[in-house]
Protein backbone atom coordinates (compact mmCIF):
# COMPACT_ATOMS: atom_id res chain seq x y z
CA UNK A 1 0.00 0.00 0.00
CA UNK A 2 1.02 3.13 -0.79
CA UNK A 3 2.33 5.85 1.99
CA UNK A 4 -0.27 8.44 1.46
CA UNK A 5 -3.26 5.42 1.40
CA UNK A 6 -1.68 4.31 4.88
CA UNK A 7 -1.34 8.03 5.91
CA UNK A 8 -5.19 8.57 4.80
CA UNK A 9 -6.56 5.19 6.38
CA UNK A 10 -4.69 6.65 9.96
CA UNK A 11 -6.69 9.45 10.17
CA UNK A 12 -10.08 7.92 8.72
CA UNK A 13 -9.54 5.26 12.03
CA UNK A 14 -9.02 8.09 14.07
CA UNK A 15 -11.59 9.42 13.28
CA UNK A 16 -13.77 6.80 13.53
CA UNK A 17 -12.58 6.53 17.49
CA UNK A 18 -10.46 3.27 16.23
CA UNK A 19 -7.32 5.27 17.95
CA UNK A 20 -5.25 1.44 18.16
CA UNK A 21 -5.39 1.01 14.84
CA UNK A 22 -4.72 4.37 13.63
CA UNK A 23 -1.91 4.44 15.77
CA UNK A 24 -0.51 1.40 14.54
CA UNK A 25 -0.68 3.00 11.02
CA UNK A 26 1.19 6.23 11.80
CA UNK A 27 3.80 4.40 13.01
CA UNK A 28 4.17 2.10 9.93
CA UNK A 29 4.41 5.69 8.42
CA UNK A 30 6.96 7.31 10.49
CA UNK A 31 9.35 3.72 10.09
CA UNK A 32 9.09 4.44 6.61
CA UNK A 33 10.73 7.88 6.99
CA UNK A 34 7.28 9.39 5.54
CA UNK A 35 7.08 12.92 6.96
CA UNK A 36 8.60 11.98 10.01
CA UNK A 37 8.87 15.01 11.62
CA UNK A 38 5.04 15.74 11.53
CA UNK A 39 3.87 12.66 12.03
CA UNK A 40 5.63 12.40 15.37
CA UNK A 41 4.35 16.07 16.15
CA UNK A 42 0.42 14.20 15.41
CA UNK A 43 1.29 11.11 17.16
CA UNK A 44 2.43 13.21 20.34
CA UNK A 45 -0.62 15.73 20.15
CA UNK A 46 -2.94 12.96 19.74
CA UNK A 47 -2.11 10.26 22.14
CA UNK A 48 0.43 11.99 24.93
CA UNK A 49 -1.21 15.35 25.22
CA UNK A 50 -4.02 13.74 27.68
CA UNK A 51 -1.62 11.58 29.17
CA UNK A 52 1.70 13.99 30.09
CA UNK A 53 0.56 14.66 33.59
CA UNK A 54 -0.16 11.14 34.48
CA UNK A 55 3.06 9.93 33.27
CA UNK A 56 4.93 13.08 35.22
CA UNK A 57 3.19 12.20 38.36
CA UNK A 58 3.95 8.84 38.29
CA UNK A 59 7.53 9.42 37.37
CA UNK A 60 8.17 11.78 40.01
CA UNK A 61 6.66 9.73 42.86
CA UNK A 62 9.61 7.77 42.58
CA UNK A 63 12.34 9.11 40.17
CA UNK A 64 13.04 12.59 41.52
CA UNK A 65 15.55 11.44 44.19
CA UNK A 66 17.20 9.33 41.74
CA UNK A 67 18.91 11.80 39.79
CA UNK A 68 17.22 11.62 36.34
CA UNK A 69 14.83 14.51 35.27
CA UNK A 70 11.87 13.42 33.63
CA UNK A 71 12.55 15.23 30.24
CA UNK A 72 16.02 13.24 30.38
CA UNK A 73 14.54 9.97 29.99
CA UNK A 74 15.42 8.67 27.17
CA UNK A 75 12.16 6.10 26.40
CA UNK A 76 8.52 7.91 26.26
CA UNK A 77 5.55 5.64 25.93
CA UNK A 78 2.51 6.26 23.90
CA UNK A 79 -0.77 4.78 24.56
CA UNK A 80 -2.13 2.10 22.50
CA UNK A 81 -4.50 0.04 24.48
CA UNK A 82 -5.26 -0.78 27.81
CA UNK A 83 -1.97 -1.04 29.77
CA UNK A 84 0.14 -1.70 26.18
CA UNK A 85 2.26 1.17 25.06
CA UNK A 86 4.28 2.13 22.01
CA UNK A 87 8.27 2.55 22.93
CA UNK A 88 9.97 5.50 21.23
CA UNK A 89 13.46 6.42 21.55
CA UNK A 90 13.98 9.79 22.01
CA UNK A 91 17.69 9.41 21.74
CA UNK A 92 17.58 7.51 18.34
CA UNK A 93 13.92 8.83 17.36
CA UNK A 94 12.62 5.43 16.50
CA UNK A 95 9.89 3.61 17.65
CA UNK A 96 11.01 0.26 19.61
CA UNK A 97 8.43 -2.45 20.20
CA UNK A 98 5.37 -1.82 22.84
CA UNK A 99 5.48 -3.01 26.19
CA UNK A 100 2.40 -4.80 27.37
CA UNK A 101 1.43 -4.94 31.36
CA UNK A 102 -0.84 -8.05 30.70
CA UNK A 103 2.23 -9.96 28.88
CA UNK A 104 4.83 -9.24 31.94
CA UNK A 105 1.50 -10.71 34.32
CA UNK A 106 1.98 -14.14 32.57
CA UNK A 107 5.87 -14.28 32.70
CA UNK A 108 6.44 -17.51 33.58
CA UNK A 109 9.01 -17.37 36.69
CA UNK A 110 12.28 -19.16 36.19
CA UNK A 111 13.40 -22.09 38.25
CA UNK A 112 15.93 -20.03 40.39
CA UNK A 113 13.30 -17.29 41.13
CA UNK A 114 10.94 -20.15 42.72
CA UNK A 115 13.83 -21.59 44.52
CA UNK A 116 14.95 -18.86 46.37
CA UNK A 117 11.90 -17.83 48.03
CA UNK A 118 13.02 -14.45 49.93
CA UNK A 119 16.48 -13.17 49.23
CA UNK A 120 16.57 -10.27 46.69
CA UNK A 121 18.03 -10.20 43.16
CA UNK A 122 20.38 -8.27 41.54
CA UNK A 123 20.82 -7.72 37.72
CA UNK A 124 23.11 -5.69 35.50
CA UNK A 125 21.51 -4.22 32.21
CA UNK A 126 21.30 -1.67 29.43
CA UNK A 127 18.82 -0.35 30.95
CA UNK A 128 15.81 -1.46 28.76
CA UNK A 129 13.47 -3.48 31.18
CA UNK A 130 11.34 -4.86 28.45
CA UNK A 131 14.09 -7.46 27.33
CA UNK A 132 14.26 -8.57 31.83
CA UNK A 133 10.72 -8.99 31.57
CA UNK A 134 11.16 -12.32 34.08
CA UNK A 135 13.21 -10.08 36.39
CA UNK A 136 10.79 -7.37 36.23
CA UNK A 137 7.50 -9.76 36.77
CA UNK A 138 9.38 -10.98 39.81
CA UNK A 139 9.81 -7.64 41.52
CA UNK A 140 6.33 -7.60 42.24
CA UNK A 141 7.21 -9.53 45.33
CA UNK A 142 10.85 -9.27 45.55
CA UNK A 143 13.76 -6.63 46.50
CA UNK A 144 15.65 -5.85 42.92
CA UNK A 145 19.37 -4.27 42.59
CA UNK A 146 19.56 -3.27 39.20
CA UNK A 147 23.11 -1.54 37.76
CA UNK A 148 21.09 0.49 34.63
CA UNK A 149 24.14 1.22 32.09
CA UNK A 150 22.37 3.46 31.08
CA UNK A 151 19.78 5.50 33.65
CA UNK A 152 17.93 7.43 31.41
CA UNK A 153 16.87 4.58 29.80
CA UNK A 154 15.91 2.39 32.70
CA UNK A 155 13.95 5.13 35.19
CA UNK A 156 12.22 5.97 31.98
CA UNK A 157 10.03 3.39 33.16
CA UNK A 158 8.99 4.79 36.21
CA UNK A 159 6.19 6.67 34.01
CA UNK A 160 4.36 3.81 33.63
CA UNK A 161 1.23 4.37 36.27
CA UNK A 162 0.73 0.45 36.28
CA UNK A 163 4.37 -0.52 36.00
CA UNK A 164 4.19 0.92 40.42
CA UNK A 165 3.82 -2.63 42.00
CA UNK A 166 6.52 -3.51 40.32
CA UNK A 167 9.41 -0.77 40.29
CA UNK A 168 8.46 0.22 43.74
CA UNK A 169 10.89 -2.99 44.86
CA UNK A 170 13.50 -2.13 42.39
CA UNK A 171 16.40 -0.14 42.97
CA UNK A 172 18.86 1.77 40.32
CA UNK A 173 22.51 1.80 40.44
CA UNK A 174 24.38 3.62 37.64
CA UNK A 175 27.58 1.69 37.71
CA UNK A 176 28.96 -1.46 39.84
CA UNK A 177 31.04 1.02 42.21
CA UNK A 178 27.61 2.75 43.10
CA UNK A 179 26.17 -0.40 43.91
CA UNK A 180 28.74 -1.86 46.21
CA UNK A 181 29.01 1.38 47.87
CA UNK A 182 25.23 1.38 49.11
CA UNK A 183 25.53 -1.92 50.51
CA UNK A 184 28.96 -1.75 52.14
CA UNK A 185 27.38 1.48 53.74
CA UNK A 186 24.20 -0.21 54.66
CA UNK A 187 24.96 -3.58 56.44
CA UNK A 188 21.43 -3.96 57.92
CA UNK A 189 20.47 -4.32 54.55
CA UNK A 190 20.35 -7.93 53.12
CA UNK A 191 22.35 -8.91 50.04
CA UNK A 192 20.78 -10.26 46.72
CA UNK A 193 21.05 -13.94 46.74
CA UNK A 194 19.65 -14.30 42.76
CA UNK A 195 22.57 -12.83 40.83
CA UNK A 196 22.09 -12.05 36.75
CA UNK A 197 25.58 -10.32 35.23
CA UNK A 198 27.14 -10.31 31.76
CA UNK A 199 30.24 -10.78 33.49
CA UNK A 200 31.64 -13.07 35.72
CA UNK A 201 32.85 -10.72 38.41
CA UNK A 202 29.35 -9.06 39.01
CA UNK A 203 28.99 -11.91 41.83
CA UNK A 204 32.09 -10.98 43.38
CA UNK A 205 30.73 -7.55 44.52
CA UNK A 206 28.25 -9.65 46.62
CA UNK A 207 31.22 -12.42 47.86
CA UNK A 208 33.02 -9.48 48.68
CA UNK A 209 30.44 -7.32 51.01
CA UNK A 210 29.03 -10.59 52.18
CA UNK A 211 32.66 -11.39 53.71
CA UNK A 212 33.00 -8.28 55.10
CA UNK A 213 30.18 -8.46 57.01
CA UNK A 214 31.00 -11.56 58.72
CA UNK A 215 33.88 -9.46 60.41
CA UNK A 216 33.38 -7.43 63.56
CA UNK A 217 33.08 -4.06 61.98
CA UNK A 218 30.60 -4.93 59.33
CA UNK A 219 28.73 -6.63 61.34
CA UNK A 220 25.34 -5.28 61.72
CA UNK A 221 22.36 -6.51 64.14
CA UNK A 222 19.85 -4.08 63.43
CA UNK A 223 17.80 -5.80 60.88
CA UNK A 224 18.52 -9.73 61.97
CA UNK A 225 14.95 -11.53 60.79
CA UNK A 226 16.04 -15.13 62.69
CA UNK A 227 18.30 -16.17 65.02
CA UNK A 228 18.79 -19.51 65.47
CA UNK A 229 20.09 -20.09 69.75
CA UNK A 230 21.61 -23.23 70.50
CA UNK A 231 21.23 -23.45 74.27
CA UNK A 232 24.42 -26.11 75.29
CA UNK A 233 25.69 -27.80 78.11
CA UNK A 234 28.54 -29.93 78.87
CA UNK A 235 28.52 -30.98 74.96
CA UNK A 236 31.22 -28.77 73.86
CA UNK A 237 31.88 -31.92 71.37
CA UNK A 238 29.14 -31.42 69.29
CA UNK A 239 29.15 -28.17 68.83
CA UNK A 240 31.44 -27.78 65.74
CA UNK A 241 29.81 -30.05 63.34
CA UNK A 242 26.68 -27.74 64.43
CA UNK A 243 28.59 -24.89 63.41
CA UNK A 244 30.43 -26.64 60.41
CA UNK A 245 26.96 -26.51 58.83
CA UNK A 246 25.62 -23.07 59.96
CA UNK A 247 29.00 -21.37 59.07
CA UNK A 248 27.86 -22.47 55.32
CA UNK A 249 24.94 -20.22 55.10
CA UNK A 250 25.26 -17.42 52.73
CA UNK A 251 23.28 -14.99 55.34
CA UNK A 252 24.81 -12.09 57.57
CA UNK A 253 22.51 -9.68 58.14
CA UNK A 254 19.15 -11.48 57.96
CA UNK A 255 20.92 -14.16 60.81
CA UNK A 256 22.27 -14.92 63.86
CA UNK A 257 23.74 -17.95 65.36
CA UNK A 258 23.55 -17.39 69.46
CA UNK A 259 24.68 -20.30 71.34
CA UNK A 260 24.13 -20.15 76.01
CA UNK A 261 26.59 -21.90 76.92
CA UNK A 262 25.66 -23.86 80.77
CA UNK A 263 27.93 -26.06 82.94
CA UNK A 264 31.54 -26.50 83.72
CA UNK A 265 32.10 -29.58 84.28
CA UNK A 266 32.92 -31.07 80.74
CA UNK A 267 35.00 -30.16 77.21
CA UNK A 268 35.97 -26.79 78.30
CA UNK A 269 38.56 -26.84 75.90
CA UNK A 270 36.32 -27.37 72.85
CA UNK A 271 34.15 -24.50 73.97
CA UNK A 272 37.11 -22.06 74.33
CA UNK A 273 37.74 -22.91 70.78
CA UNK A 274 34.22 -22.16 69.95
CA UNK A 275 34.05 -18.73 71.83
CA UNK A 276 37.40 -17.91 69.30
CA UNK A 277 35.67 -18.77 66.11
CA UNK A 278 36.18 -14.77 64.42
CA UNK A 279 32.39 -14.92 61.71
CA UNK A 280 30.93 -12.17 63.46
CA UNK A 281 27.11 -13.93 62.90
CA UNK A 282 28.26 -15.93 66.30
CA UNK A 283 26.56 -14.78 69.37
CA UNK A 284 28.55 -16.38 71.99
CA UNK A 285 27.54 -16.38 75.81
CA UNK A 286 29.02 -18.42 78.85
CA UNK A 287 27.05 -18.70 81.88
CA UNK A 288 30.59 -19.66 83.40
CA UNK A 289 28.16 -21.94 85.88
CA UNK A 290 25.37 -24.80 86.41
CA UNK A 291 21.89 -22.80 85.77
CA UNK A 292 18.74 -25.13 85.22
CA UNK A 293 18.20 -25.97 81.26
CA UNK A 294 15.22 -23.96 81.24
CA UNK A 295 16.81 -20.55 81.89
CA UNK A 296 19.51 -21.80 79.36
CA UNK A 297 17.08 -21.90 77.59
CA UNK A 298 15.17 -18.55 78.10
CA UNK A 299 18.15 -16.73 77.57
CA UNK A 300 19.17 -18.01 74.43
CA UNK A 301 16.09 -15.99 73.63
CA UNK A 302 16.70 -13.17 75.80
CA UNK A 303 20.35 -12.54 73.90
CA UNK A 304 19.26 -12.84 70.59
CA UNK A 305 18.79 -10.14 68.20
CA UNK A 306 16.33 -11.58 65.88
CA UNK A 307 13.10 -10.66 65.47
CA UNK A 308 12.40 -14.49 65.60
CA UNK A 309 14.29 -16.79 67.48
CA UNK A 310 14.69 -20.57 66.49
CA UNK A 311 15.53 -23.27 68.91
CA UNK A 312 18.10 -25.92 68.43
CA UNK A 313 18.99 -28.63 70.21
CA UNK A 314 23.01 -28.78 70.06
CA UNK A 315 22.24 -32.71 68.70
CA UNK A 316 20.13 -31.34 65.42
CA UNK A 317 21.06 -29.89 62.15
CA UNK A 318 19.36 -26.89 60.71
CA UNK A 319 18.12 -27.71 56.94
CA UNK A 320 20.12 -24.51 54.99
CA UNK A 321 18.18 -24.66 51.72
CA UNK A 322 14.61 -24.61 53.77
CA UNK A 323 15.84 -21.53 55.27
CA UNK A 324 14.48 -18.78 52.50
CA UNK A 325 11.44 -20.83 53.04
CA UNK A 326 10.71 -19.48 56.31
CA UNK A 327 12.30 -16.47 55.85
CA UNK A 328 9.78 -15.78 54.05
CA UNK A 329 7.20 -17.08 55.71
CA UNK A 330 8.21 -14.97 58.88
CA UNK A 331 7.86 -11.95 56.42
CA UNK A 332 4.51 -12.93 55.41
CA UNK A 333 2.73 -14.09 58.71
CA UNK A 334 3.08 -10.96 60.77
CA UNK A 335 1.00 -12.14 63.33
CA UNK A 336 2.79 -15.21 64.22
CA UNK A 337 3.45 -15.79 68.17
CA UNK A 338 5.20 -19.22 67.76
CA UNK A 339 5.93 -21.17 64.58
CA UNK A 340 6.19 -25.05 65.18
CA UNK A 341 8.52 -26.08 62.29
CA UNK A 342 8.67 -30.21 60.48
CA UNK A 343 11.87 -31.80 61.49
CA UNK A 344 12.42 -35.41 59.95
CA UNK A 345 12.21 -37.21 62.82
CA UNK A 346 9.99 -35.93 66.22
CA UNK A 347 8.14 -33.30 63.91
CA UNK A 348 7.53 -35.85 60.47
CA UNK A 349 3.68 -35.91 61.59
CA UNK A 350 3.81 -32.24 60.40
CA UNK A 351 2.25 -32.65 57.12
CA UNK A 352 0.28 -30.13 56.64
CA UNK A 353 0.09 -25.98 57.17
CA UNK A 354 -1.91 -26.04 60.57
CA UNK A 355 -2.65 -22.07 61.44
CA UNK A 356 -4.53 -20.46 64.37
CA UNK A 357 -5.54 -17.65 65.83
CA UNK A 358 -4.25 -16.54 68.95
CA UNK A 359 -6.53 -16.99 72.20
CA UNK A 360 -8.24 -20.55 72.55
CA UNK A 361 -7.34 -21.36 68.52
CA UNK A 362 -4.08 -21.06 69.40
CA UNK A 363 -3.80 -22.90 72.34
CA UNK A 364 -5.49 -26.02 71.42
CA UNK A 365 -3.11 -26.12 68.88
CA UNK A 366 -0.04 -25.92 70.12
CA UNK A 367 -0.71 -27.49 73.75
CA UNK A 368 0.78 -30.59 74.77
CA UNK A 369 2.76 -30.48 71.06
CA UNK A 370 6.55 -29.23 72.05
CA UNK A 371 7.96 -32.01 73.13
CA UNK A 372 11.38 -31.62 70.82
CA UNK A 373 13.00 -28.72 71.87
CA UNK A 374 14.18 -28.25 68.23
CA UNK A 375 11.73 -26.59 66.07
CA UNK A 376 10.44 -24.12 67.69
CA UNK A 377 10.28 -20.82 66.52
CA UNK A 378 9.44 -17.60 68.90
CA UNK A 379 8.54 -13.96 68.06
CA UNK A 380 11.43 -12.63 70.65
CA UNK A 381 9.65 -9.33 71.32
CA UNK A 382 6.12 -11.42 72.56
CA UNK A 383 8.51 -14.05 73.77
CA UNK A 384 10.17 -11.39 76.29
CA UNK A 385 6.71 -9.37 77.13
CA UNK A 386 5.34 -12.78 78.59
CA UNK A 387 7.73 -12.51 81.29
CA UNK A 388 8.18 -15.98 81.45
CA UNK A 389 10.43 -16.12 83.96
CA UNK A 390 7.48 -15.55 86.78
CA UNK A 391 6.72 -18.86 86.02
CA UNK A 392 9.44 -20.16 87.95
CA UNK A 393 7.19 -20.19 91.21
CA UNK A 394 6.31 -24.06 89.61
CA UNK A 395 9.15 -25.36 89.88
CA UNK A 396 8.02 -28.12 91.95
CA UNK A 397 5.45 -28.87 89.12
CA UNK A 398 6.73 -31.78 87.29
CA UNK A 399 5.30 -31.27 84.02
CA UNK A 400 7.37 -27.54 84.08
CA UNK A 401 10.07 -29.07 85.02
CA UNK A 402 10.39 -31.51 82.09
CA UNK A 403 8.54 -28.94 79.60
CA UNK A 404 8.77 -25.66 80.58
CA UNK A 405 8.71 -24.66 77.08
CA UNK A 406 4.44 -26.02 76.94
CA UNK A 407 4.14 -23.33 79.15
CA UNK A 408 5.92 -20.91 77.12
CA UNK A 409 3.81 -21.35 74.25
CA UNK A 410 0.41 -22.01 76.08
CA UNK A 411 1.12 -18.09 77.58
CA UNK A 412 2.38 -17.01 73.70
CA UNK A 413 -0.64 -18.83 72.73
CA UNK A 414 -2.59 -15.66 74.45
CA UNK A 415 -0.56 -12.87 72.36
CA UNK A 416 -0.47 -14.04 68.78
CA UNK A 417 -0.90 -16.55 66.05
CA UNK A 418 0.64 -19.95 66.14
CA UNK A 419 1.50 -22.21 62.89
CA UNK A 420 2.56 -25.46 62.14
CA UNK A 421 4.45 -25.75 58.48
CA UNK A 422 5.21 -28.94 57.21
CA UNK A 423 8.68 -27.75 55.65
CA UNK A 424 11.25 -29.78 56.92
CA UNK A 425 13.85 -27.47 58.39
CA UNK A 426 15.23 -29.71 61.25
CA UNK A 427 17.63 -32.68 61.11
CA UNK A 428 18.01 -34.59 64.06
CA UNK A 429 21.13 -35.98 65.23
CA UNK A 430 21.53 -39.63 67.08
CA UNK A 431 20.59 -38.82 71.13
CA UNK A 432 23.31 -38.81 73.08
CA UNK A 433 21.39 -39.34 76.35
CA UNK A 434 22.52 -42.74 77.37
CA UNK A 435 25.92 -41.59 76.78
CA UNK A 436 25.62 -38.83 78.61
CA UNK A 437 23.97 -40.56 81.09
CA UNK A 438 26.72 -43.23 81.64
CA UNK A 439 29.52 -39.88 82.02
CA UNK A 440 27.79 -38.59 84.99
CA UNK A 441 27.71 -41.95 86.77
CA UNK A 442 31.44 -42.92 85.70
CA UNK A 443 32.19 -39.38 87.85
CA UNK A 444 29.96 -40.08 90.07
CA UNK A 445 27.01 -37.26 89.51
CA UNK A 446 24.35 -39.93 89.27
CA UNK A 447 23.43 -43.39 90.90
CA UNK A 448 23.08 -46.61 88.85
CA UNK A 449 19.44 -46.14 89.23
CA UNK A 450 19.19 -42.55 88.54
CA UNK A 451 18.69 -41.01 84.89
CA UNK A 452 17.41 -44.50 83.46
CA UNK A 453 15.51 -47.82 84.31
CA UNK A 454 18.19 -50.25 85.77
CA UNK A 455 20.86 -51.37 83.30
CA UNK A 456 18.53 -50.06 80.33
CA UNK A 457 18.52 -47.25 78.37
CA UNK A 458 14.93 -46.53 78.76
CA UNK A 459 14.78 -42.75 80.38
CA UNK A 460 13.04 -42.19 83.80
CA UNK A 461 10.94 -39.29 82.47
CA UNK A 462 9.17 -41.74 79.96
CA UNK A 463 7.78 -44.62 82.31
CA UNK A 464 4.49 -45.16 83.04
CA UNK A 465 4.61 -43.88 86.83
CA UNK A 466 6.87 -40.84 85.76
CA UNK A 467 3.77 -39.92 82.47
CA UNK A 468 1.17 -40.59 85.06
CA UNK A 469 2.60 -37.75 87.78
CA UNK A 470 3.16 -35.15 84.80
CA UNK A 471 -0.80 -36.19 84.09
CA UNK A 472 -1.58 -34.84 87.06
CA UNK A 473 0.56 -31.80 87.18
CA UNK A 474 -0.77 -30.84 83.38
CA UNK A 475 -4.25 -31.09 84.97
CA UNK A 476 -2.74 -28.24 87.99
CA UNK A 477 -1.32 -26.08 84.88
CA UNK A 478 -5.18 -26.65 83.16
CA UNK A 479 -6.56 -25.31 86.21
CA UNK A 480 -4.13 -22.28 86.68
CA UNK A 481 -4.24 -21.64 83.06
CA UNK A 482 -7.78 -21.89 81.79
CA UNK A 483 -9.32 -20.71 85.33
CA UNK A 484 -13.04 -20.88 85.57
CA UNK A 485 -12.97 -20.66 81.53
CA UNK A 486 -14.73 -24.09 81.02
CA UNK A 487 -14.66 -23.65 76.92
CA UNK A 488 -10.79 -23.67 77.33
CA UNK A 489 -10.32 -26.37 80.23
CA UNK A 490 -12.57 -28.87 78.67
CA UNK A 491 -10.74 -29.64 75.88
CA UNK A 492 -7.92 -28.95 77.30
CA UNK A 493 -8.28 -31.78 79.64
CA UNK A 494 -9.19 -34.26 76.67
CA UNK A 495 -5.82 -32.81 75.49
CA UNK A 496 -3.74 -34.26 78.68
CA UNK A 497 -6.08 -37.55 78.34
CA UNK A 498 -5.50 -37.94 74.58
CA UNK A 499 -1.19 -37.38 75.04
CA UNK A 500 -1.53 -39.69 78.07
CA UNK A 501 -2.88 -42.25 75.63
CA UNK A 502 0.01 -41.21 73.29
CA UNK A 503 2.60 -41.40 75.91
CA UNK A 504 1.68 -45.06 77.32
CA UNK A 505 1.65 -46.75 73.28
CA UNK A 506 5.01 -44.73 72.65
CA UNK A 507 6.69 -46.41 75.77
CA UNK A 508 5.54 -50.11 75.04
CA UNK A 509 6.66 -49.55 71.41
CA UNK A 510 9.74 -49.63 73.17
CA UNK A 511 9.10 -52.55 75.16
CA UNK A 512 9.31 -51.02 78.63
CA UNK A 513 7.68 -52.99 81.04
CA UNK A 514 5.45 -55.06 78.95
CA UNK A 515 4.65 -58.01 81.76
CA UNK A 516 3.11 -54.93 83.63
CA UNK A 517 1.13 -53.12 80.81
CA UNK A 518 -2.68 -54.07 81.56
CA UNK A 519 -1.56 -53.12 85.32
CA UNK A 520 -0.54 -49.92 83.93
CA UNK A 521 -3.32 -49.27 81.50
CA UNK A 522 -5.88 -49.79 84.77
CA UNK A 523 -3.48 -47.16 86.42
CA UNK A 524 -4.08 -44.80 83.54
CA UNK A 525 -8.04 -45.69 83.58
CA UNK A 526 -8.15 -44.58 87.53
CA UNK A 527 -6.20 -41.74 87.06
CA UNK A 528 -8.24 -39.96 84.25
CA UNK A 529 -11.03 -40.78 86.15
CA UNK A 530 -10.58 -39.32 88.97
CA UNK A 531 -9.68 -36.25 86.89
CA UNK A 532 -12.78 -36.09 85.20
CA UNK A 533 -14.64 -36.96 88.36
CA UNK A 534 -12.77 -33.84 90.46
CA UNK A 535 -12.14 -31.10 87.54
CA UNK A 536 -15.91 -31.70 85.66
CA UNK A 537 -19.09 -30.91 87.06
CA UNK A 538 -21.29 -30.70 84.20
CA UNK A 539 -22.51 -34.54 83.67
CA UNK A 540 -23.06 -34.36 80.32
CA UNK A 541 -18.87 -33.38 79.66
CA UNK A 542 -18.40 -35.94 82.19
CA UNK A 543 -19.75 -38.71 79.86
CA UNK A 544 -18.40 -37.51 77.08
CA UNK A 545 -14.86 -37.46 78.47
CA UNK A 546 -15.16 -41.30 80.16
CA UNK A 547 -16.28 -42.45 76.86
CA UNK A 548 -13.16 -40.68 75.37
CA UNK A 549 -11.08 -43.02 78.23
CA UNK A 550 -12.11 -45.64 77.60
CA UNK A 551 -11.75 -45.70 74.06
CA UNK A 552 -7.97 -44.95 74.75
CA UNK A 553 -8.16 -47.68 76.87
CA UNK A 554 -9.37 -50.11 74.59
CA UNK A 555 -6.63 -48.79 72.08
CA UNK A 556 -3.71 -49.28 74.50
CA UNK A 557 -5.22 -53.02 75.32
CA UNK A 558 -5.03 -53.78 71.22
CA UNK A 559 -2.52 -52.52 70.82
CA UNK A 560 -0.29 -54.32 73.69
CA UNK A 561 -1.95 -57.53 72.16
CA UNK A 562 -1.04 -56.16 68.78
CA UNK A 563 2.72 -56.58 69.84
CA UNK A 564 2.83 -59.51 71.51
CA UNK A 565 2.10 -61.68 68.98
CA UNK A 566 4.33 -59.46 66.49
CA UNK A 567 7.04 -61.93 69.09
CA UNK A 568 6.86 -65.18 67.66
CA UNK A 569 6.31 -63.68 64.21
CA UNK A 570 9.99 -62.29 64.29
CA UNK A 571 11.29 -65.32 66.44
CA UNK A 572 10.23 -67.45 63.83
CA UNK A 573 11.50 -65.50 60.85
CA UNK A 574 14.90 -65.32 62.88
Amino acid sequence: METEKILEYAYQKFDEGCYDEALDAFVLIYSKGYEREGILENIYACYMSGNEDIFRASYEKYGCDRGIAYDDCTFDFIPYQDGVYYIFDKEQAVFCGKFSLSELEQVAQTDALKTVEFSAAAVELDGNWQYKQAILADAKNRKTYAVCIDMNRGMSFLKIPELEPYLKNIMMFSDRVSMQEYFHQNTSVYLPKIIYGDEPDFSAIFDQEHAYRLTSEGRNTENVLLTIAIPTANRGYLLPKRLENLLKMTYDAEIEIAISKNGTRFYEEEYKKIAEITDARVNYYDHRKDVMPRLNWHYAVQMSHGKYVLLVSDEDDVILEALEHYFRLLTEYNSLSMMRVRTEVQGRSICEREYARKGLEAFLCAFLRQNYLSGLIVKRDLFLRANLLELECFKDNVFYYFYPHEWWCAMLSQLGDVMFEPVSLIAEGNSVLTKEIQMWRDHGMLGDDEGTVGKSAFPQYATYQARLEQFVAQVDFVKWFCGERMEWRIPALQCVVNKLTYLFQLARCWDYDTENFEHWVDEYVTCCVNMTDTEITDVRQQVELLQSIETGARALLYYHQVMLEKVPEMALGE
